[in-house]
């Protein structure tokens, strides 16, 4: 692009050369005519690589023909076009860009040219996604915490409205953590949570959600149940693989857990209103000497003292697992 007879062609060409952001142009067919040493650097692409190719090398297969066909559309409109992309580098490894696509007119306006101007913005999508992660996740167990627990049980209610599904609530609470805690210390602990996080997604469907909410407490969210027996007999399953003895750092660990079951729409009609009632619920089992479950039911409403009419119902179930 450098003209030695035109000063502010010259000028002109190094500032593109010279800039900090990748930059490419292409001719009204598409195909790249011009790069700069940003974005040799960014993509991993040479000018040699990419001289006569359409922008089309770059796709990393993370846009639909959608978004390519409204990229286009904008900008043979004569207009400007700017959004995030995922590209894929020469190596085959992605980055994030924030891009600018001007179209670039003759003198009787007619296109001749695109220039794309594309900001790295890879290491601040990562941060940001990792900082959602960190807010959205239990840091020792990877599992989803309390707050992305609810926002799911929330989903899943709206899902079950629609779909006129039933949905389960699962509150897990360990038995006998705290003695191995003061026993063998916070480090035991930690990785004693771990191994329960580890059994527990284990025995649950992939379409389950296990989650932690700090502490011993744990909790299952079961969506589109067919049938109330499911969740119990999930309990049963939950309880019977927990009852099985941990080995940590050589040493047996002997632990058990009271689950508490509430089961949508009966128990609750949003997210708080369930997991509180399966929590009550666990402390019903967690009264009857633990390792056992209970599912919810109105008797517990009655107890905490309702506004609303409470319906007759049985007692509430305390069940424990059969010999294993």
């Amino acid at each position: 692009m450098s003209n030695p007879g035109n000063p502010q062609q010259d000028l002109l060409a190094k500032a593109l050369a010279s800039v900090a952001n990748a930059i490419f142009i292409a001719d009204e067919a598409g195909k790249i005519v011009w790069i700069n040493d940003a974005f040799s650097r960014l993509s991993g692409f040479s000018a040699e690589d990419v001289i006569g190719c359409t922008p089309a090398i770059l796709n990393s297969g993370k846009h639909g023909a959608a978004f390519y066909t409204q990229l286009w559309r904008t900008i043979l409109a004569g207009n400007v076009w700017q959004g995030e992309i995922v590209d894929q580098k020469k190596d085959g490894s992605l980055y994030t860009v924030d891009e600018i696509i001007t179209p670039l007119f003759n003198e009787y306006g007619v296109i001749t040219h695109f220039i794309a101007i594309q900001h790295d913005i890879t290491q601040r999508k990562q941060e940001s996604e990792r900082e959602h992660h960190l807010a959205y996740h239990d840091v020792l167990t990877g599992l989803p915490n309390r707050l992305s627990f609810l926002d799911l049980q929330q989903q899943a209610i709206s899902d079950a409205r629609r779909t006129q599904h039933m949905i389960a609530t699962l509150f897990v609470d360990l038995d006998q953590f705290k003695p191995v805690n003061d026993r063998f210390g916070h480090p035991m602990g930690d990785q004693l949570l771990v191994a329960v996080a580890e059994r527990l997604r284990a025995a649950v469907r992939q379409s389950d959600v296990v989650a932690r909410f700090g502490g011993d407490e744990f909790a299952v969210l079961l969506a589109k149940l067919p049938d109330p027996e499911v969740a119990s007999a999930l309990a049963r399953k939950l309880l019977h693989s927990l009852s099985r003895p941990f080995v940590v750092r050589g040493q047996k660990l002997n632990i058990g857990a009271s689950i508490g079951i509430a089961i949508y729409p009966a128990a609750g009609n949003d997210a708080e209103a369930l997991l509180m009632n399966a929590d009550k619920a666990m402390y019903e089992a967690k009264c009857q000497g633990g390792n056992s479950y209970h599912v919810y039911d109105t008797v517990l409403t009655q107890d905490v003292g309702t506004e609303s009419p409470v319906p007759a119902a049985p007692p509430m179930e305390q069940h424990r697992p059969a010999n294993r």
